[in-house]
């Protein structure tokens, strides 16, 4: 119970922004083409990192059925992404199908795992091209884990990105 004069739901409220503030969500979109502005979202897998953690147990996994998206999917993805910033490969396309599914713009901070691989292999490379294909990307940073959905691949970004902001 608590021993001030906030409200309980209140302090709810407030421990769960705080702990939003905290976390970053790993998000990968697989849809019919690489088109944003006419591909049909197919997969969508959102996983929240907080800490040095992935939280794969808790993640938001959702599939176009025969007759498209539950009725609530942006909704669902909505209220799990939250104020968090959002990490991904290729994440500009993947946040464009969720800003399509939740019918308006995400105002999160974005960080894209290729852009701060990028910049790691220039600081080391001298003037060699950087291969940015995500595979080489998980090979390279031997990464435990397979890209081939939608699912692993926002699992990939969510652990490059503690790799290369040492926070893993």
């Amino acid at each position: 119970m608590p021993t001030d004069s906030t409200p309980a739901s209140a302090q709810s409220s407030a421990k769960a922004d705080a702990t939003a503030r905290l976390e970053r969500v790993a998000l990968h979109c697989d849809a019919t083409s690489y088109d944003a502005a006419s591909a049909e979202p197919l997969l969508l897998a959102a996983l929240r990192v907080r800490g040095n953690r992935v939280l794969t147990s808790g993640a938001l996994v959702l599939r176009r059925e025969e007759d498209g998206f539950p009725t609530d999917a942006g909704e669902r993805l909505r209220r799990f992404i939250g104020p968090r910033p959002l990490i991904g490969y290729f994440l500009d396309f993947s946040a464009a199908m969720v800003e399509r599914l939740i019918g308006g713009p995400l105002a999160n901070e974005r960080i894209e795992v290729s852009g701060l691989y990028y910049d790691r292999k220039v600081r080391s490379l001298s003037k060699s091209a950087v291969d940015l294909r995500l595979d080489s990307l998980i090979q390279d940073l031997d990464l435990p884990v397979r890209a081939d959905d939608a699912r692993g691949t926002a699992l990939a970004a969510a652990m490059a990105w503690l790799r290369l902001t040492n926070a893993g």
